[in-house]
This record gives C-alpha cells, structure tokens and sequence, in this order.
C-alpha cells in the first residue's frame, strides 16, 4: 500500500518537547511499514489544511500520528475530522472520541454516568472569579484541555485551599481539580479488540507522579524517579480489575484503533481511571511498544496491527 504518514509540521520546526517528541515515533513507523514492504512516506500536517489534503493524491491509508496542529493540542481531531468527511482510510480513534478524549472534566463524568471509578473531581471554569468549593486534600491541579502532561509538575499535587487556588491560576485554560490517589499508577494498552498486558510506573525518589519533566526531560530527576515497568509486579486479580476497566472506559468514550487508559490506585488499592489516551505515543521505546513486547510482538507486528485495524 501506499501510506502517507501524518504529524504536525511544528513538530520540524523546534518548540515544546512533547510536540518534537512525535518524531521519534514518525521515523518508527515509517522504517516499520518499509520492512513491510508498503510505499510510506511522512506528510507534515498544517494550516491551512487544504494544502495538507492536496498531498493525499494516490494514497491508500493516512497512519495518523497527529497529536497538535501548529503546534495546538486543542486542534488534534481536526485532521482526523478532515480525512473522515473526505472518505480518506485513516488509523487511530475517530475524531470524535479525539476531541472528547481532551477534555478531562467530559471523560470522567461520562465514566461516572457508566458506574466507572474515577477520583472525585470538579472543574474549575477560567471565567470564574471564584475557586469552587473543595475541602477533599491531597487534590492534584491539571489542565482540563491538555495531553502529554502538559502543565504537570510535582506542584501541581496540593494540600490546602491556598495551593489550590495558586495552581488554579497556574492553568492557561479551565483547570479540574482531582482527589490525588497516591496508590500504584497502571498503564493498558489496547489494540484493536485486545488488551496488552497490564504495565506499572514505579515512583522512586521525591516523585508521586508523572509529571511534564518526567516525559520530556531525559535524565531529570523526575525521568529518573519514574520507572516503567511491563508486565507490572502486581496480584492477577489487580491486573484482570484493570483489563476489565480499561476495557469499559475504552468502549464508554467509543474508542477504535488504539489506546492506552492509566489507571490508579487508592490507599485500599482500589484502581480509577484517571485517563484514556486515544492517541498515545507509538515511538518504539514508548509504552505502547513495551507493552506489546511483553505480549510477544515485535514493534513491526505492532504496527502491522493498527494498520489492519484501521477504518474497522
């Protein structure tokens, strides 16, 4: 096949560390569908988007691994918008759940309506003048509108109603305001219909989180004191509770293609979902790819995968 792969041009271009932190990923995939024989080729993605289309000519499937538009998170289900109202065969979740999976406050009120556990929560509006009522400490402080960890850092864990209100005003845009649960953080990777077995980040050092520097800063502190570990050192029935889970939520938000949802547990050891990720990162040394190879794929056969899920 002929397969045009798509990332943002800001990506090229320097600017933040997560939106350069696709390339990896871009140079993955492409060196994974030439081993497979496909014509594949990178096709950077930016406005105005008809230029991006006109380079669809001859193309049989758009692998598409567009996370921010110009650099703008909030734009991500855009492209995929595009190429489903032009028929175009793409991989991945469908716009829709793309944008719904950006805002954190819609994703846990629609698992709270479908009986998912998720941390209590609230959502703090930019246009408020006042901080909403919330007395249940510790809470944590995330940008309602952002992936990749984006506005997330050890500060961003609170212990009283003035931290609070300071990483409120932290937020550029509505902020939601979680119970902090300070048990084991989990990671499932779905493809398709299966889930990959179950992953754990181990938090060593002054981090209970994962945090923006965690991501993005190679050999900081924070990248240091949070260990992925695959297959997670947990008890059967904790992983099967998670599978069960990340399963629900998957299919809540409408999810197809790929995903991986993270979960975490309470001083009980009862898990929550704290996020679905319907675009995760597909670099071969990401989470995603680990996880698979504890399933005993190959990153190639990985990738393989969402291609023939693609358009299902």
């Amino acid at each position: 096949m002929r397969i045009a792969v798509a990332y943002d041009r800001a990506a090229d271009q320097g600017g933040t560390a997560d939106t350069a932190g696709v390339l990896p990923a871009v140079h993955g995939v492409l060196d994974a569908l030439a081993r497979a024989g496909h014509a594949a080729f990178p096709i950077a993605a930016c406005t105005p988007l008809e230029r991006f289309m006109g380079r669809l000519t001859n193309v049989d499937l758009v692998f598409n691994l567009v996370e921010t538009l110009d650099g703008r998170a909030e734009d991500e289900p855009r492209v995929a918008a595009l190429l489903e109202l032009t028929g175009r065969r793409v991989t991945g979740a469908r716009s829709d759940t793309l944008a719904l999976c950006r805002r954190k406050d819609r994703v846990n009120a629609l698992l709270q309506a479908a009986g998912i556990p998720v941390p209590a929560w609230t959502i703090a509006r930019k246009w408020m003048a006042e901080v909403p009522e919330w007395d249940d400490f510790p809470a944590i402080v995330k940008p309602a509108g952002e992936d990749g960890s984006r506005g997330i850092s050890e500060q961003s864990v609170v212990d009283d109603a003035v931290e609070l209100r300071a990483a409120i005003a932290r937020c550029e845009g509505d902020a939601l305001v979680q119970r902090f649960v300070p048990g084991r953080e989990l990671n499932v990777g779905i493809v398709g219909s299966v889930l990959l077995p179950v992953a754990e980040i181990e938090f060593s050092g002054a981090q209970r989180l994962v945090t923006y520097a965690a991501k993005w800063e190679p050999g900081s502190d924070a990248d240091l004191g949070t260990t992925p570990v695959c297959p997670a050192r947990i008890p059967p029935a904790m992983a099967e509770e998670a599978h069960d889970l990340a399963e629900r939520a998957w299919h809540a938000v409408g999810g197809s293609g790929y995903a991986r949802v993270d979960l975490r547990a309470d001083d009980l050891g009862r898990l929550h979902v704290l996020e679905v990720n319907p675009n995760p990162d597909l670099s071969p040394g990401a989470g995603l790819a680990r996880m698979a190879a504890t399933a005993g794929w190959t990153y190639d056969g990985l990738v393989a995968r969402i291609v023939r899920e693609a358009g299902r």
